[in-house]
């Protein structure tokens, strides 16, 4: 099976269940979001060399953003939900985020500052990660009218992982050694 398609080539794309829409869709802008957060993640994982318990459960993330990904790809989502096509994001895996963080932030110093993003590579990446989570679930918001289920799980979710995604960066930050960067305005 051949890699191209040329189906593409004039603008537009195929959804989960064979409609075929503009590659500007709204719903193919989310899931390419989410796409390419997923490929950030990937990333700031290959750049880890540390605790393979957190290697473990950010391979778990990657999973999840594949879910919401095929969720925003099926032109019938509630269909494909059903039939079983794409599997459901489970409504506990929010709690399990909220966990996370928790565990994060007891083991973290306190913020008394804003940080800008950086510090290790590890800390950067993530940082990244959560600014294209941000931009993922903005473009999620916008097909809240047409999809309103998006907002029972998938939107809650999404905004818990940048937040999570925030709190990775400061423990990446620490188990390399290197202070969050703190914005301090000059006056």
């Amino acid at each position: 099976m051949k890699i191209y398609t040329r189906k593409g080539d004039a603008g537009t794309t195929v959804m989960l269940g064979g409609v075929r829409v503009p590659k500007h869709d709204p719903r193919v802008d989310a899931y390419g979001a989410v796409d390419e957060l997923n490929s950030h993640v990937g990333l700031a994982l290959s750049l880890r060399q540390g605790d393979v318990p957190v290697t473990e459960r950010a391979l778990h993330l990657q999973e999840d953003l594949l879910i919401i990904g095929a969720r925003l790809a099926a032109a019938d989502p509630g269909g494909a939900l059903e039939k079983g096509v794409i599997p459901d994001l489970r409504a506990e895996r929010v709690g399990e985020l909220e966990a996370w963080i928790d565990e994060l932030d007891s083991s973290l110093p306190p913020l008394d500052a804003f940080l800008l993003p950086g510090g290790s590579p590890v800390g950067a990446q993530l940082q990244v990660a959560r600014t294209v989570c941000r931009r993922a679930e903005r473009a999620i918001s916008t097909l809240l009218e047409d999809q309103p289920r998006l907002g029972d799980v998938v939107l809650p979710y999404m905004n818990r992982l940048s937040d999570l995604l925030f709190m990775l960066a400061r423990a990446a930050n620490l188990e390399a050694g290197v202070e969050d960067p703190e914005w301090r305005p000059r006056s």
